[in-house]
């Protein structure tokens, strides 16, 4: 054969695939495609579930209804629900997929345990009640055997579905300590062994209204509300108890109320210990008694102190507008806050205007500052002389109309007690630190 034609023949042959490849193979589906699932519960929208009845391994039987945006549990007993496991709960039923049908008329539903199943999940919606049983795994622990209530055909599902599925009562009830909005919170009442404390918020401050009045310290506040607000059941004791003095109910050791808009809002009762780590525990607002984790109780024994707020200032220092320290000697060294220079980067700049002259570096006026802020209280003295003379008077002047805040330390020992007029008692200072800061000034100022 020339090699003229065989080039022609091998054209021809290269033409000829070329047309089938575009009118045969490009309109055929992939091969590859993923065929579609087999849902379970074909076209099930899980927002259209407003009703389950779960039995579980344990022998629980739970019935869960939907009650507004959320979900509550009536029977075996009546109880918020978990809204988060029920939803889970929901989403898995509509998303679940079967992994293989195993056979569609089985002579003996023993061979995968579904002559007796397990455990099995019951729901309802607007137009029927479907229930799904579910049997053993498989060999390889992998699959459960499973079927539908009403229907011969036995299929798998993935076995690691069985954790969301089979859910305990207490599992599904709403395991909250109290049911309350945080942010609606403005008034706290702790009455325990440490006596009465009571905590008040205006805007975003908290303050400390008894034993003593006194400023507050915000984030351990926050931190209380947090505990009490997200702690969770460890168990339930009883659901409806004939007494409550065997918890140490009746009366309270502690007794939290959380108010706002001048109603009560929650109402936290802390009993006996129950076991090594937890402790009997009620919400006023229902019967049921339950623990919590021990080291709740413990926080709520903290005394007043614990509370309070340990910077010396309220204002950011590092930020103020003005500073003075008057020095035992009756001397005063004054700094303020400058407008910005056009060779300062735009920043405000620390200058001393006392004594006339002064000639402290911005840098070290700054550093000054710096420590201020840093300067926290170690422990708290309720009752201290006023009347000893101060190894220093700070005052800070905040930026706008802020009123100025003046501390006065006053040597004691090996320590430093820090006096507001503001407020009772003083703060007790680690010597070192204030040490520290009036060198600093030694060294500089002039």
């Amino acid at each position: 054969m020339s090699r003229g034609r065989s080039t022609l023949l091998l054209l021809a042959v290269a033409l000829g695939l070329g047309a089938y490849i575009y009118f045969v193979e490009m309109k055929r589906e992939p091969s590859d495609a993923e065929p579609p699932k087999d849902r379970v519960f074909a076209g099930l929208d899980a927002g259209t579930i407003n009703a389950l009845t779960l039995r579980a391994t344990s022998g629980d039987v739970t019935t869960v209804e939907r009650e507004g945006a959320g979900w509550r549990i009536t029977a075996p007993i009546q109880a918020r629900a978990d809204g988060a496991e029920v939803s889970s709960l929901t989403s898995n039923l509509e998303s679940l997929d079967v992994s293989r049908a195993v056979d569609e008329a089985p002579a003996d539903l023993a061979t995968f345990g579904l002559a007796e199943p397990r455990m099995s999940v019951a729901f309802t919606t607007e137009n029927a009640t479907q229930t799904l049983l579910l049997g053993d795994r498989t060999a390889t622990g992998g699959d459960i055997y499973a079927k539908l209530d009403g229907q011969s055909r036995v299929f798998l599902i993935p076995s690691w579905l069985e954790t969301s599925l089979d859910r305990t009562t207490f599992q599904l009830r709403d395991k909250a300590i109290v049911a309350v909005d945080r942010a609606q919170v403005d008034s706290i009442s702790i009455i325990g062994a440490p006596g009465t404390i009571e905590l008040a918020k205006e805007g975003d401050s908290w303050s400390l209204e008894q034993p003593i009045s006194a400023r507050a310290d915000s984030s351990a506040v926050d931190t209380l509300l947090t505990r009490l607000t997200t702690g969770q059941m460890q168990a339930v004791v009883a659901e409806e108890p004939a007494t409550l003095d065997v918890y140490g109910l009746e009366p309270a050791r502690t007794t939290v109320t959380l108010s706002g808009g001048g109603e009560r809002l929650a109402q936290v009762l802390v009993g006996s210990e129950s076991g090594d780590a937890a402790v009997h525990v009620k919400d006023a607002a229902r019967t049921v008694v339950f623990t919590v984790e021990a080291s709740l109780a413990s926080d709520l024994q903290r005394p007043a102190s614990a509370y309070r707020r340990k910077a010396l200032f309220d204002v950011d220092t590092t930020s103020a507008a003005k500073l003075s320290v008057t020095r035992e000697d009756g001397t005063t060294l004054a700094f303020e806050r400058r407008p910005p220079q056009d060779d300062a980067n735009g920043a405000p700049v620390w200058q001393q205007t006392a004594p006339e002259g002064g000639t402290m570096a911005a840098d070290r006026i700054g550093e000054l500052a710096s420590r201020l802020q840093t300067l926290r209280a170690e422990s708290w003295q309720v009752r201290a002389p006023r009347t000893t003379p101060p190894l220093a008077t700070i005052t800070i002047q905040g930026e706008g109309d802020s009123p100025a805040e003046t501390v006065r330390l006053v040597r004691d020992g090996e320590s430093v007690l820090a006096f507001r007029d503001d407020e009772p008692g003083a703060a007790r200072l680690a010597l070192s630190t204030v040490d520290d800061l009036l060198r600093l000034l030694d060294e500089d100022a002039s």
